[in-house]
């Protein structure tokens, strides 16, 4: 018996959707509960569950809007196949409240839900007064936050192709019902001047400090050689005291290894962070990053142990977008959507990581163009999982799963609004998980600031985190 499951899910406590990641993955959940009502019928109760594929994968704290799990369950028993699919009603019993299925099909035999799938849609929601993730950094972070002179047209011609106001999907807005064949109804931006982004005044320190982050950014540093770099993520938690003096004197060599310790941050005030609001600029800054995401690049430095001569690499964003700021409990919000054929593994949060930090230490845009070059190479911080919802795939009209998705979508709006928006938006505000990612960000910026900066270049990353293995081979020389 071939089944189809329409569902959705709240990701926060769950260690992703795949059943490979364990019992507490998403998948192993749903399909213990499918086994147990199928498992009942059957007088030899052993169940065989086959070619199991999901429209997406997502990963810890994701989470899905319309998600689509295909599967085929075979049993000894010919009860199994009399009973036929499972209710949702009888699926939802058995389920906690943050998985809830929608609908249980016997699909088309051609159908699987990953290779019948056409096209995937992700958002990806962005505090920007809960967390501030668009607020300059502080000045002890370092960074060169001169304002770039760019009008509007300069970056028309520099880049002719990344018109934020022009759709080349030939879908339907990604903010209103996704159609294969529609009209196109887009948010157009506020098309104001890009010539200066003002910087708000530093607030001050909270007598309160946040809470330490309990996750820190991935970083660069040489493994025993001053050549080979690799990706390693460092704890802010065990960073060394800010007293123990630079590795190297000629700090102004390029080329030259330089090792730093984290810089002590001052906590800004909670109130004052979360009373800020995106400018105009920032918004308009914001349309053209993600019109420059769109088309087909080579995104090797988005993907992880990506090579930038690995085919794969390729790949196409049919259409991106992003909304105009919601206000969510007194919080500013935008939210992004992205449609692509296919996405890989953290790569979408590698892309809302890099326009975050763009935006916030106001480089010039010319970076998110280099970064598809083969010959460039830097590590992207991934931003939060808790913001990222698969939201919906796209499959065939002919299919039945399709019928279901549509027939469902009051239903699965009520649920996506409740328990997966609002629940961030609440989560966000406790937690402050924006906040603490940037502050571990900016804690070590020094590792950013060769593709960070005023010029929109990259440079050769010569600057690390010192830890206590270089601190005590340094003693010893």
């Amino acid at each position: 018996m071939k089944l189809a499951v329409v569902f959705a899910y709240n990701g926060t406590g769950f260690a992703g959707l795949e059943r490979a990641k364990g019992d507490k993955a998403v998948e192993s959940i749903l399909l213990a509960a499918v086994a147990t009502i199928l498992g009942a019928a059957a007088t030899a109760p052993k169940l065989s569950m086959l070619n199991i594929s999901r429209a997406a994968t997502t990963e810890d704290a994701e989470h899905g809007a319309r998600q689509v799990v295909s599967l085929e369950v075979s049993s000894d028993s010919d009860a199994v196949a009399a009973l036929g699919p499972p209710t949702p009603e009888q699926l939802n019993a058995l389920l906690p409240e943050a998985i809830k299925v929608f609908a249980v099909l016997c699909p088309e035999d051609s159908f699987s839900a990953r290779r019948s799938c056409e096209a995937r849609t992700y958002e990806y929601l962005i505090p920007v007064s809960s967390t501030y993730a668009f607020m300059p950094p502080q000045p002890e972070a370092g960074y060169d936050l001169a304002a770039e002179s760019l009008s509007k047209e300069d970056l028309d011609n520099m880049y002719p192709d990344a018109d934020p106001q022009v759709d080349r999907s030939g879908e339907g807005s990604l903010f209103t019902t996704l159609r294969r064949l529609g009209s196109r109804s887009r948010s157009r931006s506020r098309g104001r001047d890009i010539n200066r982004i003002s910087i708000p005044p530093q607030l001050p320190a909270d007598e309160s400090p946040l809470t330490p982050p309990a996750s820190s950014p991935t970083v660069d540093r040489p493994r025993g050689s001053d050549q080979p770099l690799a990706s390693d993520t460092v704890s802010t938690a065990s960073l060394l005291p800010t007293g123990i003096s630079s590795a190297d004197s000629s700090a102004d060599d390029e080329g030259v290894p330089q090792f730093f310790d984290a810089i002590n941050l001052p906590h800004r005030g909670v109130d004052f962070l979360r009373s800020y609001r995106m400018t105009e600029e920032q918004l308009d800054m914001v349309r053209n990053i993600i019109a420059i995401y769109r088309g087909t690049h080579n995104w090797h430095n988005y993907v992880p142990g990506g090579d930038p001569d690995d085919q794969r690499c390729f790949m196409r964003i049919i259409n991106i977008e992003s909304g105009p700021p919601e206000l969510h409990n007194g919080m500013e919000w935008i939210r992004i959507k992205v449609q692509a054929k296919a996405l890989a593994r953290f790569q979408l949060r590698r892309m809302m990581g890099l326009l975050i930090l763009v935006v916030r230490t106001n480089t010039p845009r010319s970076v998110i163009a280099n970064s598809f070059g083969a010959s460039c190479k830097f590590a992207i911080p991934e931003a939060p999982a808790s913001s990222l919802v698969f939201h919906q795939p796209l499959y065939a009209p002919g299919f039945s799963v399709t019928v279901a998705l549509e027939s469902e979508r009051g239903r699965i709006e009520t649920f996506r609004k409740s328990m997966i928006h609002e629940r961030v938006y609440h989560d966000e505000r406790v937690e402050m998980a924006f906040e603490e990612w940037l502050r571990g960000i900016d804690r070590v910026s020094f590792l950013y600031k060769h593709f960070l900066n005023s010029r929109g270049i990259v440079t050769q990353q010569n600057s690390f985190l010192r830890d206590s293995q270089s601190v005590l081979s340094e003693e010893a020389v």
